[in-house]
């Protein structure tokens, strides 16, 4: 049982370890090894406590169990500083681009743990909206799915001469909806700079899907 329970819970979001204590077949501590970015000691408390929700829902879902959040205990992670793992994003950009046969539409391709998905959307002519909308197509696949977009603007900054994309979506989870904001700068590629603006607002936010997930949906 704890072995599963284990791999549930290093599915979670900023989880990169953990360690769960059985006695006489119940749940008695749960240790976690979890990267906690946010500097000031209130942001890295609101963490902590998403964190442990997170993990107390993942395994409500997965294991009808549910557990004291008080035998919860959190460590922070400690990247090897020759090591810059630690700065990849849990979700990937492979590609993001206009295809014009058989049909024209936008296509993004996002890779996250192993998993490739391709998202398209047919194109409106609205370059940005088709390529946040391919995103959306590319992360149901991956199993990330209650994104709405609230709204997507180009911004230009005359002072430092430069385009960038922002955008807001809302996200409805199990604790509630949330409004996360994305901001990416616009090099050239218009389409590429709209799913980064995504995943700068979500990667942070929603927790990895477990491998149980799909079998009982």
């Amino acid at each position: 049982m704890s072995s599963a329970i284990t791999e549930t819970i290093r599915a979670v979001q900023h989880v990169r370890d953990c360690h769960v204590v059985e006695e006489q077949g119940e749940v008695t501590q749960i240790f976690i090894e979890a990267e906690l970015p946010s500097l000031n000691y209130e942001d890295r408390t609101r963490e902590i406590k998403s964190i442990v929700r997170s993990i107390i829902g993942a395994v409500a879902i997965n294991h009808n169990l549910q557990l004291d959040y008080r035998k919860i205990k959190i460590v922070e992670y400690k990247p090897d500083e020759t090591s810059d793992a630690s700065v990849v994003p849990r979700i990937q950009i492979g590609a993001a681009y206009m295809r014009r046969l058989p049909r024209r539409e936008m296509v993004v391709e996002l890779h996250c743990l192993g998993q490739k998905a391709v998202g398209c959307h047919p194109s409106t002519g609205n370059i940005t909206h088709d390529a946040f909308y391919a995103c959306i197509d590319a992360l149901a696949q991956l199993g990330f799915t209650g994104f709405d977009l609230v709204y997507l603007q180009i911004l230009n900054n005359d002072f430092a001469n430069e385009k960038i994309v922002l955008l807001k979506v809302e996200y409805a989870s199990t604790y509630g909806v949330d409004h996360l904001l994305g901001v990416a700068q616009i090099d050239e590629d218009l389409p590429l700079a709209v799913v980064k603006a995504v995943l700068s607002a979500i990667n942070r936010r929603i927790g990895l899907p477990t491998r149980t997930e799909s079998k009982d949906t």
